[in-house]
């Protein structure tokens, strides 16, 4: 995942996080949610994590590693191609922070990330294995082979499509070379599913409890989510405007009917006016979906600071 510059960061910190649900929790939360989805195109979000294999804290820091002296962490590094786990800051000026483990020792992880401005601390992290496309849709029935699709868009504007086949080893296959092929779900980051008829996916796992810095990228077509499998939210108590260009970067709620048109659009009016309707300027009273997807344009590379589900 594309790195983004440790100043945008730190303006997430600046950001409150909103509204959450009114619940408390101090053991990991786990359910499931089942998303009906119409032939056609839609946009799906990740409203789960998979549960961490390790937390605690940092005892040392550098600008692209972790070090925790009492650990004794297994074979984390990337496989076939792609980041196998990552590690989220879980506290301090950086929490949500989401960083592939790029390699590891027992000790000390290497990350694609860049940590240069909080050296110094010891913030506490979480290590989880990524979602992937492959575990998303694992034996799902509702799916056509050579004829149903799944997009991701990257940080650099380009998109990766994978063509379902049954009969792979993941579930997919690229759509140029059919090899069998597989695609992180960061959190906070929504596909487009592209179906030849309705169905349902069932998608478990833990809620989370931490905000999640979730990547903006100018030039990319980004198809985010709040990530919460309970509810949505009002858009103007969500932080999503808290690092957007004024009357500049807006936000598109799309359909779920199959044809992911776009249900409304919301221009980022400042932090006095919220987000404001694009044609009629006026303050909106929308909510933001808890799984489904939404787009957001924004003018520069920056980050949405996505609140907790559940706090602990």
């Amino acid at each position: 995942m594309k790195r983004l510059s440790p100043v945008l960061l730190i303006l997430s910190l600046l950001a409150t996080q909103g509204l959450v649900i009114g619940q408390t929790v101090s053991t990991p939360v786990v359910g499931f949610e089942k998303k009906n989805f119409s032939g056609g195109t839609t946009g799906l979000g990740v409203g789960f994590v998979k549960p961490a294999v390790f937390s605690g804290s940092a005892s040392s820091l550098t600008s692209t590693t972790v070090t925790v002296s009492a650990a004794n962490f297994g074979g984390l590094a990337p496989s076939a191609g792609l980041p196998s786990h990552y590690l989220e800051i879980t506290s301090g000026a950086l929490v949500g922070l989401v960083a592939d483990i790029m390699s590891n020792t027992s000790t000390t992880l290497t990350l694609d990330a860049d940590l240069s401005t909080i050296l110094g601390t010891t913030p506490t992290v979480a290590i989880r294995p990524h979602v992937k496309v492959s575990g998303l849709f694992e034996g799902n029935a509702s799916l056509t082979d050579y004829i149903d699709t799944v997009t991701v868009y990257n940080a650099d504007g380009t998109s990766t499509s994978l063509l379902r086949d049954s009969s792979a080893t993941t579930g997919w296959v690229r759509n140029d070379t059919f090899e069998a092929s597989d695609l992180v779900v960061y959190p906070g980051q929504a596909v487009l599913l592209s179906v030849s008829q309705n169905g349902s996916v069932t998608i478990s796992g833990q809620v989370k409890t931490t905000p999640t810095l979730v990547p903006l990228y100018a030039g990319s077509l980004n198809y985010v989510t709040l990530g919460n499998p309970s509810n949505g939210q009002s858009i103007q108590s969500v932080n999503l405007g808290s690092n957007m260009t004024d009357y500049i970067d807006t936000v598109t709620k799309l359909s779920t009917d199959g044809n992911c048109s776009q249900t409304g659009v919301f221009l980022w009016g400042g932090a006095a006016d919220g987000f404001l309707d694009v044609n009629t300027f006026s303050p909106v009273t929308e909510t933001v979906p808890g799984t489904d997807a939404i787009f957001v344009s924004v003018s520069s590379d920056t980050y949405w600071k996505a609140p907790a589900p559940l706090t602990p």
